[in-house]
């Protein structure tokens, strides 16, 4: 892997290997949703599309993300890393007292 590989502002691996119609209608949605800024900490640049679970009530959402919305983040890619670093964030998939984004806004 090449130096630049890591290099702030190049696209992350995370956000080349998703692709799509489907997939480009759902970041369509949330950028709109979430005002075209992180919900973290509101960074313009370096956006990516947040699974907030991946699972509702045991039934994957992947492929039907648009009737989930609420569990779908916009988020730069500095706050995504720190998302899955620390498991007790509230964003993190792996944290059993996660919030969806519409319980994220009031919080905040």
């Amino acid at each position: 892997m090449s130096r630049l590989a890591h290099k702030r502002g190049r696209p992350s691996n995370y956000r080349k290997q998703l692709k799509g119609d489907y997939w480009e209608e759902v970041k369509r949605q949330v950028r709109v949703r979430d005002g075209h800024k992180c919900v973290c900490c509101y960074e313009l640049i370096n956006l990516e599309t947040h699974h907030i679970t991946y699972y509702v009530d045991g039934i994957s959402i992947v492929g039907k993300e648009l009737d989930h919305m609420e569990w779908i983040a916009l988020v730069c890619e500095k706050c995504h890393i720190q998302i899955h670093r620390f498991i007790n964030h509230k964003l993190n998939p792996k944290n059993p007292h996660k919030l969806n984004i519409n319980q994220w806004k009031i919080q905040i």
